[in-house]
């Protein structure tokens, strides 16, 4: 089959029936498709699996309250906005998706265009859980540094009973943030604290933690998986634009 040869028509199709082939073997990557009017066309039987059997991240709608329905909604109409931006640019986007379910979605979404006639025929979307690395963890990974209790594999973020105000101080706290840096990031986002608030906060820290050092608490808390635990009171349901990549310098 000559691909360079088909019409939109056709070469959307062949593009379904060769993702219901790589994706449909046992293959757990949520995938789907939309056609060029951007109804869905094609689920992963994972999507189906893990997400739900109609798009992405869609609630039961009877069992949330008419705030969260609401909230429901205009996320799904973020998402759709989105699918017209991919549309009209035919380019490649990533997007973060926080739904009402607290769950936290990393979302590429790319065009796909008929190479014979250079028309967008559908859009591809690929989800995946959002993964935020530990930099200086995966460094040492690639010089086989061993980095005393860091390096445990066994996570459980759940081990201690910390307050939200804690758990949002040492969640930047570990990722690097001073006091001061601390204390003004909560402020911005309206919960005002100051650099001695926090510094009590860390101090209370080791002594949950059982530790006699900030360093030994960066430690411990990392290696229990802390650094992940992305207070809620932090995020808001809807979806943004990734747009920020590592770059090596130097």
């Amino acid at each position: 089959m000559n691909i360079n040869a088909l019409s939109d028509n056709e070469f959307f199709e062949y593009y379904c029936e060769s993702a219901d082939i790589v994706f449909n073997n046992g293959e757990e990557q949520i995938v789907y498709i939309k056609d060029k009017d951007l109804n869905f066309h094609y689920l992963s039987p994972a999507h189906i699996k893990n997400i739900s059997k109609d798009a992405f991240f869609v609630a039961n709608e009877n069992n949330i309250t008419e705030e969260m329905r609401d909230l429901h909604k205009s996320l799904k109409q973020s998402a759709y906005e989105q699918d017209d931006k991919v549309r009209n640019q035919k380019r490649a986007f990533d997007f973060i998706y926080v739904d009402v379910y607290d769950r936290i979605g990393f979302v590429h979404k790319r065009p796909i265009v008929n190479p014979a006639t250079n028309n967008f025929v559908g859009l591809l979307g690929m989800v995946k859980p959002f993964e935020m690395p530990n930099i200086l963890s995966l460094i040492y990974k690639m010089h086989d540094i061993k980095y005393g209790i860091a390096n445990q594999t066994t996570r459980n973020s759940n081990k201690y009973e910390i307050t939200e105000k804690q758990l949002m101080v040492l969640f930047l706290y570990l990722n690097k943030y001073s006091n001061t840096e601390v204390a003004k990031i909560m402020t911005n986002l309206g919960f005002k604290i100051s650099a001695t608030t926090v510094n009590d906060h860390l101090e209370n820290l080791k002594y949950i933690f059982d530790v006699k050092s900030k360093e030994q608490l960066i430690e411990k808390a990392i290696a229990l998986g802390y650094n992940l635990c992305v207070p809620s009171k932090f995020l808001k349901i809807g979806s943004v634009e990734l747009e920020d990549e590592a770059i090596i310098a130097g």
